[in-house]
C-alpha cells in the first residue's frame, strides 16, 4: 500500500523531518530486499545492526529511513523519523494502514498446518472476493505487520497467520489487528524450550482471541482436546472442524490414494464431494480448517470443492519431485515436531513402494524432554519404514529407539548433515522408492531434495 512518511511519524507517535515528507510504496527491514520508494526500517539485532545497512538501502532506493538514530554516512536528503522502538513503530504503522484500508482479517495459528491452512483458505475464498495473504511464513511480530503494509492492493479479506514462539507474542499481534476470524489449527509439542508444558503452549495459543473483533469467529479444531477445551471457553461464536467430534465442519468416506485424498465434506449448508491433490489424512483436516474459515467469512461449499483440485502445497510442505532413478521424493522438509512428523510417516506407510525411506532430522526447541519425543517418535516410525536415515544429534534416539523394538539395525544410517544423506541416499536409490524428508528447519534437509532432484535434471 503506498503512504507517506508523515504516516509514519504519526503511527509511531514521532516527529517528521521539517519539510520532508515523502511518498512511500512498501517498507523492508532487510537492505537486500529494497525498491525504489521503500521505507527502509533499521532494526538493532543480536548479530546485526540494521542501523549499518542504511546506506546499503538508500543506494538500492530507500526513500527514507525508520530507526532508533540517525545511521552514520546517510546522504542529507534521505529523512529519518527516529523512534525508541523500531519494531512497535512497524506494528503502529500496519494498524494505521489497515484501518484506513477497511479490510477484514482472518487470523490463523496452531502447532503444525497454519501455512497450509493459510494457503488453502485463500484459494477458496479468493473464488468469491478479493483475497490477500501473508507470504509464506511471514507470521511474527516483525513478517506480519511488513505483509500488511506491503500489500500491493487493498483486498476484502486478509487471510494471515500468526506465529508465535513465548507467552506475549500472539496477544500482542491479535490485539494490534484485531482479526474478524480467529483459527487455531492443533496444539502440539513445540517451542516447549520456551515453555514448560503443551498446556502452557495451549494458553500462548489461546491468545489469538485476545483481539478478536466483537461478533467476529473462533475456528477451532474439535479433535484436539486442548483447543476444545479453550472453545468450551470462549464466549463468543465458535464454529468447529474436525474428522471424529461433532462439528460444524467434517468430513467422511475418505478415499485415500497415493498422491490425492478424496471425501465427502460435510457442513449444516450440505455436503459435496472433494478431491484433494495431495495424500495424507493431515492434509484433509488442514482442508477442513481452511473450509470452516472460508465459510465463515461468507464462502460456500461449492467454493471449496471448485478450488480443491488446484491446492498445492506450499515449497518443502509436502512437495513431490523426483530422483534420477525414479525413486519419488517427498518433501516435507521445512520443519517438523512430533505431531507433525507422526502424520508424515503416516502418509509414507501408504505408498505401495519397494522401499519407504524416512530421512528424519532433528526436532528443535523441545524442551528437557527432547529425547523421549525422539524416542517416541522413532517408535513410530519403526513400523512405517523400510530404511531410516538419522540426521543430527537428536536425530540418533530415533534410530536407537526404532532398534529396541526390533528395526534391523543394518536398515539405520546416521549421518551428521543434509549433504552426507543426499550422498548416501544417491547411491542407493531405484525406481519403486519413496523417500520422506522431515526435520526442523534448522537442520536443513531441504538441501539434501535439492541436491537429489538436480540429480535428475543433470542425468
Amino acid at each position: 500500500m503506498n503512504f507517506t512518511l508523515s504516516d509514519v511519524a504519526s503511527a509511531a507517535r514521532s516527529a517528521l523531518p521539517v519539510g520532508q515528507d515523502v511518498e512511500l510504496t512498501g517498507v523492508a527491514v532487510d537492505s537486500r530486499a529494497v525498491h525504489p520508494g521503500t521505507l527502509f526500517v533499521a532494526i538493532p539485532g543480536a548479530r546485526v545492526d540494521g542501523h549499518d545497512f542504511a546506506p546499503d538501502a538508500v543506494a538500492r532506493g530507500a526513500r527514507a529511513i525508520l530507526g532508533q538514530r540517525v545511521p552514520p554516512s546517510l546522504p542529507e536528503r534521505v529523512p529519518v523519523v527516529v523512534v525508541p522502538e523500531p519494531v512497535p513503530a512497524l506494528t503502529a504503522l500496519a494498524v494505521l494502514l489497515k484501518k484506513r484500508a477497511s479490510f477484514r482479517l482472518a487470523a490463523i495459528t496452531g502447532s503444525s498446518g497454519k501455512t497450509t491452512t493459510k494457503e488453502f483458505t485463500a484459494a477458496i475464498l479468493s473464488r468469491r472476493f478479493e483475497v490477500a495473504r501473508t507470504p509464506g511464513n511471514q507470521n511474527s511480530a516483525i513478517g506480519f505487520p511488513m505483509s500488511v503494509i506491503n500489500l500491493p492492493r487493498i483486498p476484502a479479506w486478509m487471510i494471515g497467520e500468526m506465529g508465535m514462539s513465548a507467552k506475549g507474542e500472539l496477544s500482542r499481534l491479535s490485539r494490534a489487528f484485531e482479526p474478524d476470524i480467529a483459527a487455531i489449527t492443533n496444539v502440539a509439542p513445540a517451542h516447549l524450550a520456551n515453555f514448560d508444558s503443551i498446556d502452557e503452549v495451549a494458553e500462548a495459543k489461546s491468545e489469538i482471541l485476545d483481539g478478536l473483533r466483537p461478533g467476529g469467529t473462533f475456528v477451532a479444531n474439535a479433535d484436539d482436546s486442548r483447543v476444545a477445551a479453550i472453545s468450551k471457553r470462549w464466549p463468543g461464536r465458535v464454529v468447529r472442524f474436525a474428522r471424529f467430534a461433532k462439528s460444524d465442519v467434517t468430513a467422511d468416506r475418505f478415499e485415500r490414494m497415493e498422491t490425492e485424498t478424496r471425501f465427502r465434506l460435510r457442513t449444516s449448508a450440505g455436503e459435496v464431494a472433494i478431491t484433494l491433490p495431495l495424500p495424507g489424512t493431515h492434509q484433509a483436516v488442514n482442508f477442513l480448517a481452511a473450509s470452516a474459515v472460508a465459510i465463515s467469512a461468507g464462502a460456500s461449499i461449492e467454493d471449496c470443492a471448485a478450488a480443491a483440485p488446484d491446492l498445492a502445497p506450499s515449497p518443502h510442505r509436502g512437495e513431490f519431485r523426483r530422483h534420477r532413478s525414479g525413486a519419488l521424493l517427498y518433501d516435507d522438509s521445512y520443519n517438523a515436531n512430533p505431531a507433525s512428523l507422526r502424520a508424515a510417516l503416516d502418509t509414507l506407510s501408504g505408498f505401495a513402494a519397494t522401499r519407504r525411506i524416512a530421512v528424519l532430522g532433528d526436532m528443535r526447541e523441545l524442551g528437557s524432554d527432547e529425547d523421549v519425543w525422539h524416542r517416541e517418535v522413532g517408535k513410530y516410525a519403526s513400523s512405517r519404514t523400510d530404511h531410516l536415515v538419522c540426521v543430527g544429534e537428536l536425530a540418533r534416539y530415533y534410530g536407537e529407539e526404532a532398534v529396541d523394538l526390533g528395526f534391523p539395525r543394518q536398515a539405520i544410517t546416521y549421518v551428521d548433515s543434509p549433504e552426507e544423506a543426499a550422498r548416501l541416499l544417491d547411491g542407493m536409490l531405484a525406481e519403486g522408492d519413496v523417500v520422506l524428508f522431515k526435520g526442523s528447519h534448522a537442520v536443513g534437509l531441504d538441501r539434501a531434495v535439492e541436491m537429489l532432484a538436480r540429480a535428475a535434471t543433470e542425468a
